[in-house]
């Protein structure tokens, strides 16, 4: 049995996503694996802790790591754009960047996004060749068509990365190269800067701070749902190839839900999601918006009858009229 590293952050409200993609990891996984699991953290609650140990089954060890919210100040006086720590973004989503503090004894780690699904055994990522580079990723599938999602950034920041920009989601860290050349404290030193501004918060601070020192991850390991719209539309250009494009919409490693959530939106794939949640029988949390797949936002629900009414109103304003037309030929014959 081989033991493999790998580790996540999130707070309290994201357990229940992480109680989903916790099981599918480990369901996945090939009978010699044995994932020796961390979540960095501030705030999940022991009752939280206890349900995330259960549902794995025996299947993996799970250590929670308490980070005491040692960036939370930075958090509140950093340069985020669009306001993002009003949204699914806290202070817990840039703690990976400063993962080889809380693990002194790894060389390479793995982390991963808890907003997936795991439909394969992803063991073979710790097989890739690291080098010199500090991370392996998965290159963003739409840095050609979307040149826009990278306009906040400086421009020699853009020109450095506008071919390379790499993703959230999967990264494998060469934890020992980071310490050797003291990526932390550069990491540190673009979260502090108010020049730069972070949009994506640790995926622009890393992505700055590694200089393109890159190994990169096929596109299956961050499997876009949405990306099979995106492929139509007539102006999207990709540095990747259609093969690449399709195999990873075909033969998925990891469901990725980046944008739309299937605990709160509508999206594709999400009956991977909900199989898991209900066969599971995990609560209905405050983030989740929909007692299951088929439910849809009450705000969708609303305009899809608000759409309605606004058809059979517009239908019965026909009718009158043309009864009052009728009418009036009536009355002059």
């Amino acid at each position: 049995m081989k033991h493999y590293p790998i580790f996540f952050c999130f707070n309290n409200d994201y357990v229940i996503p992480a109680a989903v993609a916790f099981y599918s990891l480990v369901m996945r996984s090939k009978v010699n694996v044995f994932y020796d699991m961390y979540v960095l953290h501030s705030d999940i609650t022991k009752e939280n802790q206890a349900l995330l140990i259960s549902i794995l089954q025996n299947k993996a060890n799970l250590k929670f790591i308490n980070t005491h919210s040692f960036l939370d100040d930075f958090w509140n006086k950093g340069n985020f754009d669009f306001n993002n720590r009003n949204t699914q973004f806290t202070a817990d989503t840039i703690v990976r960047c400063f993962s080889s503090r809380f693990f002194p004894d790894y060389d390479i780690i793995l982390y991963s996004d808890v907003d997936v699904v795991f439909v394969d055994d992803i063991s073979e990522l710790y097989n890739i060749s690291l080098e010199d580079n500090y991370l392996a990723a998965v290159k963003s599938a739409f840095l050609k068509s979307q040149y826009e999602e990278l306009s906040h950034l400086k421009p020699e920041h853009y020109e450095m990365l506008k071919d390379t920009y790499f993703a959230g989601g999967i990264w494998l860290l060469n934890l020992k190269k980071i310490r050797e050349d003291k990526l932390e404290e550069e990491c540190l030193e673009i979260l502090q800067d108010n020049t730069i501004i972070k949009r994506w918060n640790d995926q622009d601070i890393m992505n700055i701070a590694c200089k393109n020192k890159v190994s990169y991850i096929p596109l299956n390991y961050i499997s876009y749902p949405y990306l099979d719209m995106r492929i139509q539309d007539s102006n999207f250009d990709s540095h990747y190839s259609k093969e690449e494009l399709y195999d990873s919409l075909f033969n998925p490693k990891i469901i990725h839900y980046a944008g739309l959530k299937p605990w709160k939106d509508y999206c594709n794939k999400s009956e991977y999601w909900w199989e898991i949640f209900h066969y599971l029988q995990l609560p209905c949390t405050n983030i989740i918006k929909r007692k299951n797949q088929d439910d849809l936002p009450i705000k969708t629900v609303l305009e899809k009858k608000t759409k309605k009414y606004n058809t059979l109103f517009k239908i019965c304003l026909l009718m009158l009229v043309l009864s009052i037309l009728l009418n009036i030929i009536l009355f002059f014959e």
